[in-house]
């Protein structure tokens, strides 16, 4: 951590403190997409005057009318009554010279070749750094590689003139929120704060505790940062593991859901569900930032990169269990109609970012005709969608559960399969139905992990 502040630092830093604690010091959140929203609201919440970034206008549109553009749970009652009180949206840059701390937010995905797009993060520090002024908090909440905060952060943050960790605060904090989750986990979580020097980590650590009553946990920024992806990594890992194990569960004729239960209850293994493949934002592309940054070491992480191809293999085995179900009922996957049921990538919210259903479709549409619901998004990838769940499902040959919506769990199977067009299948990515019931309602069961032989 760096150190030698002058006086009127100490004694600035000491200022912003006794504001943070008052609940005085102006905040901007600069993104307001799935945790930067959130976020804002709960500051605003708090009693803090928040003020949020977007470029996109209709967002900054719908919350200063108390609407969420987002769908998680909670968050249209808090904006009702946030906004326009202590949270502002604007896409005006110029808010964050109006500030005390200042919040970066945004998307760190990767490109086409699976290495790290810091782009949108980078234009959001090029922003921030045209208005950054003495004395102010920098927090940012963004995945990123590890060394990217000394590599490309904080030279493009002291493009301003001013130096970080002697003319600005400057704190890094990884969100660890998850959708339909998301205000629960920030006022819950425990959080690691990352700081590039000791007074940065305490004033964080000041406002981080008037936000969240779980564990505040201080470390060095490097730390900080591969902190975040070892935990994605570790659920990306898991997950391939539980897709590995249904695999081969299907072809011994096991139901691998079943299996995993009950040595769940071992009190050392936790084991992850299988599943189509892994959606969001987070664990598809976070273990690659720690696959690239190891490849530019001359590291190869093979358990990591193996893992991935597992979980990105997944839609396509989809697909096999598509025409597997439909062969053994004597039709063909081209003269079939499949509805695909669930489009977000997680259940019960409207994210479809890295959604395994999006593969499943695009590789179905020339070859089948293709229906699609979600309860929460309003179009699939260019097939046939339908809000409409009984118009969706009339006169299937197919239907397959690609989100676990509680919609889908809750339906009523035996009325669904009698509209179906007999003989009929349900492929059932989630295991949220009960092959049971299913099989004596008229429709033959298949499962991912169960019984594909």
């Amino acid at each position: 951590m760096k150190g030698g502040f002058p006086l009127e630092v100490e004694l600035e830093q000491i200022e912003l403190k006794k504001k943070i604690h008052e609940k005085r010091s102006k905040i901007c959140v600069v993104g307001l997409g799935y945790v930067g929203l959130p976020m804002a609201a709960i500051l605003a919440k708090r009693g803090y005057n928040v003020t949020g970034i977007d470029i996109n206008e209709k967002i900054v549109e719908k919350i200063n009318q108390g609407i969420s553009p987002i769908n998680e749970n909670g968050l249209d009652a808090l904006l009702k009554e946030v906004a326009g009180r202590n949270l502002t949206a604007t896409a005006r840059p110029e808010a964050v010279s109006d500030s005390d701390i200042i919040f970066i937010i945004v998307q760190t995905p990767i490109d086409k070749d699976k290495k790290p797009d810091l782009s949108i993060l980078k234009t959001a520090c090029e922003t921030v750094s045209r208005y950054l002024k003495k004395g102010q908090l920098v927090i940012l909440e963004s995945t990123i590689p590890p060394g990217t905060m000394n590599d490309v952060i904080i030279p493009i943050l002291e493009r301003s003139g001013l130096c970080a960790g002697e003319d600005f605060y400057l704190v890094y904090s990884p969100e660890r929120a998850i959708p339909t989750r998301t205000l629960e986990e920030i006022v819950k979580n425990s959080r690691i704060i990352g700081g590039i020097d000791e007074k940065s980590a305490g004033l964080a650590k000041e406002l981080y505790s008037c936000v969240t009553s779980g564990e505040l946990l201080t470390e060095d920024i490097q730390t900080a940062e591969i902190i975040k992806l070892i935990e994605n990594t570790y659920r990306d890992v898991n997950i391939a593991l539980a897709n590995e194990i249904a695999l081969f569960c299907e072809k011994k004729g096991i139901d691998a859901a079943k299996a995993i239960e009950i040595a769940n209850r071992h009190p050392r293994v936790n084991i992850h569900a299988p599943g189509p493949g892994v959606g969001g934002h987070c664990i598809p592309k976070d273990p690659y930032f720690l696959i690239h940054e190891a490849e530019e070491m001359g590291l190869h992480l093979r358990l990591i990169r193996t893992s991935r191809e597992i979980n990105e293999s997944m839609p396509g085995h989809v697909i096999e269990l598509i025409q597997h179900a439909l062969k053994s009922i004597n039709k063909d996957i081209k003269d079939s109609k499949i509805s695909i049921l669930g489009i977000a990538y997680k259940g019960n919210t409207d994210d479809v970012r890295k959604t395994p259903s999006k593969e499943v479709i695009k590789k179905l549409m020339p070859i089948s005709d293709v229906f699609s619901h979600d309860p929460y998004v309003s179009k699939d990838f260019g097939g046939k969608f339908s809000n409409d769940l009984e118009e969706v499902v009339s006169d299937s040959d197919c239907i397959v559960v690609m989100t676990d919506h509680d919609e889908y769990k809750d339906a009523d199977m035996k009325k669904i399969i009698k509209g179906l067009k007999k003989p009929c299948v349900i492929v059932d990515s989630r295991r949220v139905i009960d092959p049971e019931m299913t099989q004596d309602a008229g429709a033959k069961y298949f499962g991912i992990g169960y019984q594909f032989q």
